[in-house]
């Protein structure tokens, strides 16, 4: 009834023993934490796609900056008409400047008779 035991092969206990040398000079696993970082998905990846969706991630992260410090830069006050009184002057004073002119329909007035001037000039001589 029970087989006689036949030793095993010469190939298979090495292999046996090989396994077993393995998992005990292995080191214990480092602890990772759950989140998932873009470094981490990008280790998978080979290196030359690796390398264009870094310098992608850089130039994004520049962009972003850049519009951050856009945001925080100063703006000048004769940028907003609505919240400044018209009639206040500019900080630097140049009369012939479009700055003094606030508002477009003042703009085409000006530009009209900017014309006007100009072509009675040309009929002139």
């Amino acid at each position: 009834m029970n087989k006689s035991k036949q030793p095993m092969a010469a190939q298979l206990r090495k292999k046996m023993n090989k396994e077993l040398k393995k998992a005990t000079l292995q080191p214990e696993p480092i602890l990772k934490s759950d989140v998932i970082t873009p470094k981490d998905l990008l280790s998978r990846a080979p290196l030359k796609v690796r390398k264009k969706e870094i310098s992608l991630q850089k130039s994004f992260k520049e962009r972003l900056a850049d519009k951050a410090q856009k945001k925080k830069s100063h703006v000048s006050k004769r940028t907003t008409p609505g919240t400044v009184d018209e009639k206040s002057p500019p900080h630097i004073v140049h009369v012939e400047g479009k700055r003094w002119i606030k508002t477009l329909e003042k703009q085409n007035v000006n530009k009209r008779k900017m014309l006007t001037r100009h072509l009675a000039k040309k009929g002139s001589k």
